[in-house]
């Protein structure tokens, strides 16, 4: 059990993200600062929630710098969505912003 944080990803199904996006100008990043996340997979597990959304195009979760950015379509997906997926998890989002 001292090794399963090494090799939980495999665990894990790959996701491939098949969204469409119609409009360019509706892309929007966002910082979540997510408290409880503490190996590898537990990045797997936020990483597997929040990609079940319609609308996300990119996730970058690090239990290291105890956050998530996440980019997406606005026109298929928001912030309170996203913040919904993450703490379905069962980690606590500390903080949320919109980086551009």
């Amino acid at each position: 059990m001292l090794a399963f944080p090494t090799y939980a990803h495999v665990f894990f199904p790959k996701t491939e993200n098949t969204t469409v996006v119609t409009d360019q100008s509706k892309i929007q990043t966002a910082e979540f600062k997510i408290y409880g996340m503490t190996c590898t997979g537990c990045e797997e597990h936020v990483n597997q929630e929040v990609n079940k959304l319609t609308g996300i195009i990119q996730t970058t979760v690090s239990y290291e710098n105890s956050n998530a950015i996440i980019e997406f379509d606005q026109a298929q997906t928001n912030i309170e969505e996203i913040e919904k997926a993450i703490e379905k998890t069962g980690y606590s989002v500390t903080e949320k912003k919109a980086i551009k």
